[in-house]
């Protein structure tokens, strides 16, 4: 695949291993997810709280406790009686059909839960051992002390046969039948290579079974090229609650990202042992520009739940899962962008500028879209921000923000507040923002704000869909091409496809930043109905509207 760039050579390549999925709209949100929850009590306490603190939230994923007693990390070989591979838990989910549509309908959150490639019960366990649908081998991983033998010994299933894929998709429908899980988090499948590829076919046909038209969607530890295009979607592992794993979180993304894997989340705070509120705050913010945002923690550990680390961190994590929400309408159209021309949404400076030999080595910033993100990945608040050519207006998410515009290459350095993410944009972007939301469902929760950065002409393709189907991959999308000329000082719009459904945006406002302008339109700016072929123009901050608009 010879290719002239970077980006000409990664879209060639997505185009080899599948265009990767646009996942679910509620995927777009925050999940919490953590190894210990308690009762159904507790569960509908930790929702009580994300809902009445003001901490949006749409998905929680359940560990072991969802569907057996214990773990079977002590399991031998041949398995126990007692343990269940595929039921629900009745100390935690006494009547999962029910629970789950109660925290759906409630609390507007979907329920995922953690699976394992292998069985405990030994009677299934004999069963298919002597069909020959198990591997001989254990995890990779090492041995599982105390005992001197590899981990999960002769329990992995040999996801590579079709019957034993069939089989397991079996299993899944009844439990998608009982009740409405609404994803699979996939862990410890490094048994051999493409044991998640196979094993993610399974949970796949699964749901087109049960569900024929619904996005199917997982996470999972490890991937294999062409994982994307099933919907598979990856987290970082288990890592550790330090400054160095935080650091090296940017790094390992962009280069999933290019190795084939563009949808990542980790486990935000880190999941090996106890974090600290100053840690998490930080994760969290980087978590916030990621494709997907998440938080884990080992059992025994304080939840990474906002709203447990104190009132300083409680109030700067609200800030950021409140950039996460407004960014939804953003993220959510350049992952259509990156089904429809491949070409990434979190991506390496690099790939933008492959001519500045300081973009090329960064790993600490990344491009989220059209927005820089520097964010600070050590103890220390002090940043040093990296702009390549062009001109940068540094982004804020407070109204009345004083405007700084910094003209590249440059370094631009600073001291974040605990509630900051250094983030910047370049000249020409166009950035469709939400009202602040506490779940996706809630779209579109009042008028699109269309933030414009002047100096240069730009565009940018607002796409909504239903948020649940794959009729999108038919191109059943509702698409408005947002156009901004800089000389003239308008900004335009059409749309064209299906027609807004409940969750999408009829009306607009904008909100200017320009250089000699320094101000910029004020949010109390009337909203005006998105329609075809209108526009807006601005004049010393000023807007006017015109064409038939509905003001």
């Amino acid at each position: 695949m010879p290719a002239s760039s970077l980006a000409e050579g990664t879209s060639a390549y997505y185009s080899l291993i599948g265009t990767p999925r646009v996942p679910p709209r509620f995927a777009f949100g925050f999940i919490a997810s953590r190894w210990g929850w308690e009762s159904p009590a507790y569960i509908e306490q930790i929702l009580g709280s994300f809902r009445s603190g003001n901490f949006p939230l749409d998905a929680v994923i359940f560990d072991f406790e969802w569907f057996t007693n214990v773990s079977d990390y002590d399991l031998l070989p041949a398995g126990e009686p007692w343990y269940q591979d595929f039921d629900f838990q009745k100390k935690l989910l006494p009547d999962p059909r029910a629970q789950l549509e109660k925290y759906q309908e409630r609390y507007n959150v979907r329920v995922g839960g953690i699976r394992k490639p292998r069985l405990g019960n030994s009677q299934v366990l004999k069963d298919l051992t002597q069909k020959g649908w198990m591997l001989p081998q254990g995890c990779q991983d090492g041995t599982w002390p105390p005992l001197d033998r590899t981990y999960a010994d002769g329990r992995n299933m040999n996801f590579s046969m079709p019957e034993v894929r069939d089989w397991y998709a079996g299993k899944l429908e009844g439990m998608l039948r009982t009740a409405p899980m609404a994803f699979w988090w996939n862990d410890e499948g490094e048994v051999d290579f493409f044991t998640f590829h196979r094993w993610n076919e399974a949970e796949r046909k699964a749901l087109a079974t049960v569900k024929p038209r619904s996005r199917f969607w997982s996470l999972n530890r490890a991937f294999s090229p062409g994982m994307a295009r099933l919907g598979a979607t990856l987290w970082t592992g288990d890592v550790n609650p330090t400054w160095e794993d935080l650091y090296k979180t940017p790094g390992m993304m962009l280069n999933w990202a290019l190795a084939g894997a563009p949808y990542v989340a980790c486990d935000s705070g880190g999941f090996t042992g106890a974090t600290n509120a100053q840690l998490l705050t930080r994760w969290l913010q980087v978590a916030t520009f990621m494709p997907t945002m998440r938080v884990h923690s080992q059992n025994g550990q304080v939840p990474h739940f906002p709203f447990l680390w104190g009132d300083q961190a409680a109030n700067a994590m609200r800030c950021t899962l409140n950039v996460r929400y407004r960014l939804l309408p953003y993220h959510y159209s350049l992952a259509h962008r990156m089904f429809q021309t491949r070409q990434l949404w979190v991506r390496p400076l690099a790939m933008d500028f492959p001519n500045d030999k300081l973009a090329a080595s960064l790993t600490t910033q990344w491009l989220d879209g059209d927005i820089l993100v520097a964010p600070i990945l050590a103890q220390v608040s002090n940043y040093s921000a990296y702009l390549p050519e062009g001109l940068w207006f540094t982004l804020s998410w407070e109204d009345g923000e004083p405007l700084v515009i910094h003209k590249g290459p440059t370094h631009v350095t600073g001291e974040a507040a605990f509630d900051e993410v250094p983030a910047f944009v370049r000249a020409g972007t166009i950035l469709p923002l939400a009202p602040v939301l506490q779940h996706t469902g809630a779209l579109p929760g009042g008028a699109l704000e269309v933030q414009v950065f002047g100096g240069a002409d730009g565009s940018f393709e607002l796409v909504e869909d239903d948020g649940e189907s794959v009729d999108y991959e038919a191109g059943h999308t509702c698409t408005t091409l947002l156009t901004w000329d800089d000389a003239s000082r308008v900004l335009q719009w059409s749309q064209k496809g299906l027609e807004p459904d409940k969750h999408s945006f009829t009306h607009l406002y904008v909100t200017y930043f320009g250089p000699g302008v320094h101000r910029s339109v004020p949010t109390t700016s009337k909203t005006v109905a998105l329609r075809s072929d209108q526009k807006i123009i601005l004049a010393d901050g000023v807007a006017t509207y015109g064409g038939d608009l509905a003001i």
